[in-house]
């Protein structure tokens, strides 16, 4: 018996424990397509897979429902995989080590991938539900999601026929999301030159933060390990003459970095140097004691050796786009109070060979900040030398106050539950915006079960806010 077994409803928790079994990570989602593609076979289902892995599945109205509009639902196959540090996990092979505990569902060490597996496992099991009555179905499973939704910028909207869109890629049970915003990746580049010196080398070490999902999450107060690494960096750089040996920092552009690690070199003095960083790391803990009461800061002296090491001067230019390079909330709606309107996440740097590499998300419900940011990002790295590239472009999604869907779903959840649904406005990229810039007069809403700390390792999931979404998508189709 699997260890989802007894859980309700069999249909939607059996199919997301099988879903746990495939590896299904961003960028190897060969196996989870098979898997869909096996499922529509066997159930006479017209089944089409494109070369991004996309899979759209048909299935055809209730009896007496033919003549109703179709109803695309639609939510991502790809997970991001996070894992503890010491857990021995593959996430190309290994299946997820599920645990219930109460009504909570994780997965032991890694992330759970509910988000979003469980609403790929809900599709399944409407799909499967002969008894169900519903309109003609658009069964939309796309790919690559996490890593810039790869897959619906791949996807050929013409393949469908529907006008009415319920994506399930929303992590607050009783919110529907009506608006998102828009974004872009920056890629910096700033060559830099190398030589060989004896230096004392010291090793700098920021992690223990809580990390999330860089829109969700990106006005609660979390620290940015690169970000503040590069505090750290400036610091010493102006009580020292120090040479920046390596750097990296991060998991995944969307993710606020939790861990960042760097080399840096001395002449001498590599003791006081990290003297000096434990102090600036009782400040650091100081100032997020509440948001990050796990935050470690550590700096280990290993001692004289010769290494390849930056220039003085390419050192200086590449801790001043460290530190100028923006970060966090850069902007909050005035229509809609307490919304995250533009902002950006420094997620990703790297110091390689002979160049220092960073990437940033940037998101905006406005077009014209969305690029206000992209240009700050470009002038910091043009200033030191450098150069960015943007790709990865996505459009935001503007309320629709006449939306059908919408009030649908708000009848439905009022008279299922006995109380009122929010309406709100989400600061992440939702693939409604591409598919609402493809299909003209796209009605189209977000829905999902509540969950929480996706993107992490602590990533989890309410079986009964599942249960309860089950209940009105299947609600909202009848």
């Amino acid at each position: 018996m699997g260890v989802l077994s007894q859980l309700e409803p069999k249909g939607v928790f059996g199919f997301f424990e099988t879903i746990c079994s495939i590896p299904h990570g961003s960028g190897n989602t060969d196996a989870i397509a098979e898997y869909i593609v096996s499922f529509a076979a066997e159930r006479g289902f017209e089944c089409s897979r494109d070369e991004a892995n996309n899979v759209l599945v048909t299935v055809p109205a209730s009896a007496g429902r033919e003549g109703d509009e179709t109803i695309i639902l639609q939510a991502h196959t790809d997970m991001v995989c996070e894992k503890d540090e010491g857990v021995d996990f593959d996430f190309t092979k290994d299946a997820l080590r599920l645990v219930v505990d109460g009504d909570t569902l994780r997965a032991e060490g890694t992330t759970l991938g509910a988000d979003d597996g469980i609403s790929v496992a809900m599709m399944l099991a409407l799909a499967d539900d002969a008894a169900l009555s519903h309109p003609k179905l658009e069964l939309l499973f796309t790919t690559d999601e996490e890593i810039g939704m790869l897959g619906a910028f791949a996807f050929d909207c013409s393949k469908l026929t529907g006008h009415r869109l319920i994506n399930l890629d929303s992590e607050y049970e009783g919110v529907l999301m009506c608006s998102c915003a828009g974004g872009a990746n920056a890629y910096t580049t700033l060559p830099v030159k190398r030589e060989r010196a004896e230096l004392e080398l010291l090793e700098l070490s920021i992690g223990g933060l809580k990390s999330g999902h860089s829109g969700v999450e990106i006005d609660k107060g979390r620290a940015n390990s690169n970000v503040l690494m590069a505090r750290l960096l400036r610091g010493l750089a102006a009580k020292a003459d120090i040479r920046l040996v390596g750097l990296e920092g991060g998991a995944r552009e969307t993710a606020i970095a939790a861990s960042t690690v760097a080399v840096v070199g001395a002449a001498s003095g590599a003791d006081a140097l990290a003297a000096l960083a434990e102090e600036f790391g009782a400040q650091l803990r100081r100032e997020y004691a509440t948001a990050e009461p796990d935050m470690s800061v550590s700096a280990a002296v290993s001692g004289k050796r010769s290494v390849d090491a930056l220039t003085a001067a390419d050192t200086a230019r590449a801790l001043a786009l460290l530190q100028a390079l923006p970060d966090g909330v850069q902007a909050m709606s005035v229509d809609m109070p307490g919304l995250v309107q533009t902002s950006l996440n420094f997620g990703l740097v790297n110091l390689r060979d002979a160049e220092l590499w960073c990437a940033n998300t940037v998101r905006s419900s406005m077009t014209s900040q969305k690029q206000w940011i992209l240009d700050k990002i470009c002038a910091a790295a043009e200033l030191a030398g450098g150069s960015t590239e943007i790709s990865g472009s996505y459009p935001g999604w503007s309320y629709n106050p006449r939306s059908a869907v919408k009030e649908a779903i708000l009848n439905a959840y009022r008279e299922l539950f006995g109380r009122e649904a929010s309406v709100e406005a989400v600061h992440a990229g939702i693939e409604c915006g591409l598919f609402a810039d493809s299909i003209p007069e796209l009605d189209c809403v977000s829905i999902g079960p509540d969950m929480a700390d996706v993107h992490t390792p602590r990533e989890h999931l309410s079986i009964a806010s599942a249960a309860r979404t089950y209940e009105l998508l299947k609600a909202v189709l009848a």
